[in-house]
């Protein structure tokens, strides 16, 4: 339960009773689904994920709580009214809590409601006194300022040992930052994990190494229940490269239960307007954990790789680039900061008919084996993926970010396809695509090294076969290969 803050209750001081409102006792919390709880207020429903602490540069109203929820409710930014609730937030060897006003309400989603019942991502702010020097330990959402709550989250502060300061520190801070020209830093935040059935271990250790090898630094996945080779995978990252990949624990904010692999994996299939909305809780989980210690966070599935074009092999020298190449259908001369750097969508389908292009290299080696793709890219708001710049943006959606801070920065600029471009190892949907294929080998820059760390990996995990199971398949499939003569033989 990593967003119930059970060590912070346990060692505070409960013999002084604050003035007003009250920490709540564990066993009066009502919790949800295991990662989650939930709080009533008039027709609203709550459920409340996780609580974050913004106190970045350009965010004009920082302090503040962010917390991260999904809410039965959906409308237009303007026209939707909520009724008054308020934020407790406690504060470590202080008795009150500081209580505010929730200011504000973004909806994680633009594309439309449904009579049914869901729930909307939605980040709720509580906003701190500016004067306000200390971060607080939990948080808590009740209708009346001084209620007892039934809900309590720890408030998520991870900063960059190396680089945090007081508030009155920042300005000096970030000048320091600019002149010593630190390397810029990348993590990816990828969504639930959905593959009880289907092993893609192969693929994702292919994926994780070409990740590292453009420099991304940290992964965070998040479970939604996998295969178990999958997960050996994951756990070898998770202890031979301590930092590189985490796992992180999720479950469904309206409540169907995370237990069995059938019953997760088919609620999700059976209501998937559903499934699409609680995708934004591990996107912005991941990126309000992260924001301080990295510059951009790509947010990308195990079949996407932004790839870099022409000389460049490395996100660090993309992203200086893409500061200064134009913005792909817009005019952009006024510009000099963007909230993301985007990139147009590319497909390579896997055309099984076709023979392989690359005939020296195992077939267990799915990226660089498929280097033929679709003619036409997608247009710019088409399946884009983006990095996001942690110095601006406040709320992500899996394409495009829908809030940013609007103090000084652009909107997400598009990346002329030239440059660079994000390869989608998937089928089009729009299946007259699938003509004509060309070959792109852009990926084969990174052929020997991606080769041999991949290799090694599979050596290790034991997922290659020895030489007598190497003989023993030979032999089946010669004997396949004979069956199948002899049975059209005789049909003839």
């Amino acid at each position: 339960m990593p967003s119930f803050p059970l060590e912070e209750l346990l060692r505070r001081n409960c013999s002084t009773e604050p003035n007003c409102g009250k920490v709540p006792k564990f066993l009066a919390i009502d919790f949800s689904n295991d990662y989650w709880q939930t709080v009533h207020i008039e027709n609203l429903t709550y459920h409340l994920f996780g609580a974050y602490y913004d106190n970045r540069e350009k965010i004009t109203e920082a302090p503040l709580v962010r917390v991260l929820s999904m809410i039965n409710n959906y409308g237009a930014r303007d026209k939707v009214k909520y009724p008054d609730s308020y934020c407790q937030m406690w504060f470590k060897n202080r008795v009150d809590p500081v209580i505010a006003n929730v200011s504000d309400h973004k909806i994680i989603w633009r594309f439309g409601g449904s009579e049914e019942r869901h729930v909307f991502p939605t980040l709720i702010s509580c906003p701190l006194p500016k004067t306000e020097k200390e971060v607080p330990e939990m948080v808590s959402v009740v209708a009346q300022r001084c209620d007892k709550a039934r809900n309590l989250l720890r408030v998520i502060y991870e900063p960059d040992v190396k680089t945090v300061a007081m508030p009155q520190q920042k300005d000096q801070a970030m000048k320091d930052q600019d002149n010593s020209r630190k390397p810029l830093r990348f993590m990816v935040c990828v969504k639930g994990l959905d593959f009880p059935y289907k092993d893609m271990s192969w693929r994702l250790i292919e994926w994780l190494e070409l990740m590292r090898l453009m420099g991304v630094s940290k992964v965070v996945f998040y479970d939604g229940q996998i295969h178990p080779n999958m997960t050996r995978v994951i756990n070898d990252y998770v202890t031979s490269s301590p930092g590189f990949v985490e796992l992180r624990p999720l479950s469904m904010g309206r409540g169907e239960p995370h237990t069995g692999r059938n019953f997760h994996h088919y609620a999700m299939a059976a209501d998937d307007f559903n499934r699409i909305l609680n995708e934004m809780i591990p996107y912005n989980d991941c990126f309000y954990r992260n924001m301080y210690k990295f510059d951009y966070v790509g947010v990308f599935d195990i079949d996407e790789v932004i790839m870099p074009l022409g000389n460049i092999t490395k996100f660090s020298n993309l992203i200086e680039l893409a500061h200064k190449v134009p913005d792909y259908e817009r005019n952009a001369t006024n510009c000099t900061t963007w909230a993301s750097f985007c990139f147009r969508n590319v497909y390579f389908p896997l055309y099984p008919e076709r023979p392989k292009i690359y005939r020296n290299l195992p077939s267990f080696y799915y990226m660089l084996q498929h280097v033929e793709r679709v003619v036409e890219p997608c247009n710019r708001f088409s399946a884009t993926k983006c990095f996001h710049s942690t110095q601006f943006v406040v709320g992500l959606h899996n394409h495009l970010p829908f809030f940013r801070a609007q103090n000084g920065e652009c909107d997400p600029k598009s990346v002329p396809i030239e440059f660079a471009q994000l390869h989608h190892y998937r089928e089009p949907d729009n299946k007259t695509r699938l003509l004509n294929p060309v070959v792109d080998d852009n990926i084969w820059r990174f052929q020997p090294q991606l080769q041999q760390r991949v290799y090694s990996k599979y050596e290790k995990l034991g997922f290659l076969p020895d030489i007598q199971q190497w003989i023993d398949a030979e032999n089946r499939r010669r004997k396949d290969d004979e069956q199948q003569l002899h049975e059209a033989i005789f049909k003839t």
